[in-house]
């Protein structure tokens, strides 16, 4: 791979990522996606203590499609790994439906709802290059969110450490950072999520990937 195409492609992902530090919260909500670390680092912040309560969501989406073990959902494949890591079963909720972003947050605030859970703190527990995204979805899609304290957490990776035979090769990753970059401004204007300004060297940067892999193909 061209040196310029990771040049540009670490451009894009320090932009994606919000790099957070975890905070005490009501409630963790953590997104199916194809990544099991997701899970893990999930498992792992709930048995430090970072929230009392845990709520998995995801049916499937674009990239656990066809993937998943027979008949399990996002959620119930994370619920397993985090049990299996320890976390205690009473304390995980599953909402079992969402097929995107949005349906995660919407999906899972009218789960808190329908229990009595009306959080002021939360925490969201996501892939490592989807934070910024995350963030732009629940400010547009929770209701009240401006009144609701946000920390958005993924495993902490490197973009060299990302890639691994869930994700799959840096060729993939370098395409999936082109293609969460395109959908900031899409998104924003379909109304999916609040618009964000970007910077003119992010900008440019994924222009340039852009090129380089056109001319890849």
């Amino acid at each position: 791979m061209r040196e310029i195409v990771l040049q540009c492609a670490k451009v894009l992902w320090d932009f994606a990522r919000l790099n957070q530090i975890p905070v005490k919260s009501d409630v963790m909500i953590v997104l199916g996606n194809d990544d099991p670390r997701t899970a893990e680092y999930a498992a792992d912040l709930f048995l430090e203590g970072w929230a009392p309560l845990v709520l998995v969501t995801g049916k499937d989406g674009s990239g656990t499609k066809g993937k998943l073990p027979q008949n399990k959902t996002e959620a119930e494949m994370f619920h397993d790994l985090m049990v299996a890591r320890g976390v205690p079963k009473p304390y995980i909720l599953l909402e079992t439906e969402a097929t995107n972003t949005g349906e995660n947050v919407l999906l899972s605030q009218a789960l808190l709802g329908r229990k009595g859970i009306t959080p002021n703190r939360v925490m969201i527990v996501t892939k490592s290059l989807m934070e910024l995204r995350v963030a732009l979805t629940f400010k547009k899609q929770w209701r009240g969110a401006e009144q609701v304290n946000l920390s958005v957490c993924s495993p902490p990776l490197t973009l060299l450490e990302y890639p691994s035979p869930y994700v799959g090769n840096m060729d993939h990753v370098v395409g999936y950072l082109a293609d969460n970059f395109a959908k900031l401004t899409k998104y924003a204007e379909l109304g999916f999520q609040v618009p964000v300004s970007i910077p003119p060297h992010v900008q440019r940067a994924y222009s340039i990937l852009v090129d380089q892999l056109q001319e890849q193909r």
